[in-house]
């Protein structure tokens, strides 16, 4: 995946590149916004990004749309993006077919007609140069601060078709120098048959309550984790992706108590042996539960993480010496539930239970092991 914008291609050529997703550090801790005040709002973060982390962010944003329908969203070519920061395509034939432009614009004041006029020309040029092959259907502005005269202008396209033409009649000694070669005269053609009303401006309230619904809104902002769904208790019967857990179980089992190490039925039948079973498999599924709640909530390797620190306080008791592996799973259950685990963010939602989920997520890719050789 590239993270640079540049290119040694022909530099008329717009190139799309692939914007870094989940753009910074993969795993959230508590105080991802150190460089800020705590007490900044989201809003008033934006406000001290830079242009490249404004673009990450926009992103991100673009990328959870998942009602608009989107089959890619890529970053364009930097400086030679052609009037499109990120491109978002509504079919596989890409910006030969039904596109979305995000027009990304970060500046101490606020976006005006004054910024928007040259994009607008930009991209028609693009079209007429055939660079793409068709306009985008919708082309959004996106900036921390909209002006009042750009949103009027836009909530009114035939005013911003006005404005946009007596702007270019303004400035059409240095633009038909700027887009030379009889460029300027088709791309203003193509203008004057174009739907105005592409054009739009991203509300930054609802671009920010879209965001807070990606794993990515908490490291950014720092923001409390959203509420965890309620526990669902383990299915009835056993699935194949808890197999090796339960088997070590089984394992340990037939050592304490004689159950067979084959029969999970024999293991449940038992009155210790099938209690102590179902709060395993309770706990697993709280585990499993965390992690898909993760996934969702907090970005990738975070759940992993956890995962890693759980183990890493863990393997030194599960190395130990024990009679049985009955001794081992119970001490190890116990030094998961009090353990100090860093500052991990999903720290804020994570109960013992889940702790000892972990450890028999842990047995089950045979990282933990209850029954050692040397004990069999």
């Amino acid at each position: 995946m590239s993270t640079s914008k540049r290119s040694s291609a022909d530099p008329a050529e717009p190139q799309f590149t692939e914007l870094p997703k989940p753009s910074q550090a993969p795993v959230t801790v508590l105080s991802p916004m150190m460089a800020l005040p705590p007490s900044l709002t989201p809003k008033q973060h934006l406000v001290h990004y830079s242009a490249d982390a404004w673009e990450e962010f926009i992103y991100e944003w673009v990328m959870s749309l998942e009602e608009a329908g989107y089959v890619d969203v890529v970053g364009m070519g930097g400086s030679n993006d052609r009037g499109a920061d990120i491109a978002a395509f509504l079919t596989l034939e890409k910006t030969d077919g039904r596109w979305h432009c995000y027009q990304c614009k970060h500046y101490d004041k606020a976006l005006g007609p004054a910024t928007a006029y040259p994009e607008i020309l930009k991209i028609h040029s693009a079209v007429a140069e055939q660079q793409y092959k068709v306009l985008p259907e919708r082309y959004v502005f996106v900036a921390p601060r909209i002006g009042g005269s750009l949103i009027q202008l836009l909530a009114k396209p035939s005013a911003l078709s006005t404005g946009f033409f007596e702007w270019v009649e303004k400035n059409g000694t240095r633009l038909s120098q700027e887009y030379a070669g009889g460029l300027l005269a088709r791309a203003l053609e193509l203008a004057r048959q174009s739907d105005f009303s592409r054009f739009e401006a991203g509300n930054l309230d609802t671009i920010l309550q879209q965001h807070a619904s990606t794993p990515h809104h908490v490291r950014r902002f720092g923001t409390p984790l959203p509420d965890r769904p309620a526990h669902e208790p383990a299915p009835p019967e056993h699935a194949p992706d808890e197999a090796r857990y339960i088997q070590q179980l089984l394992d340990v089992y037939y050592e304490k108590w004689g159950c067979s190490p084959t029969s999970p039925e024999e293991a449940r039948a038992h009155p210790k042996a099938g209690r102590n079973l179902q709060n395993q498999r309770e706990a697993f599924y709280r585990a499993e539960q965390l992690r898909m709640f993760a996934r969702d909530s907090v970005p990738p390797e975070t759940f992993q993480s956890l995962q890693d620190a759980v183990y890493s306080g863990v393997v030194e008791v599960e190395e130990d010496d024990f009679a049985t592996g009955w001794a081992r799973l119970k001490a190890v259950l116990a030094e998961a539930r009090i353990m100090a685990l860093g500052n991990n963010v999903l720290l804020q939602v994570v109960d013992p239970d889940d702790r000892k989920g972990i450890c028999h997520q842990l047995a089950n890719e045979d990282r933990l092991m209850w029954v050692q050789e040397a004990e069999r």
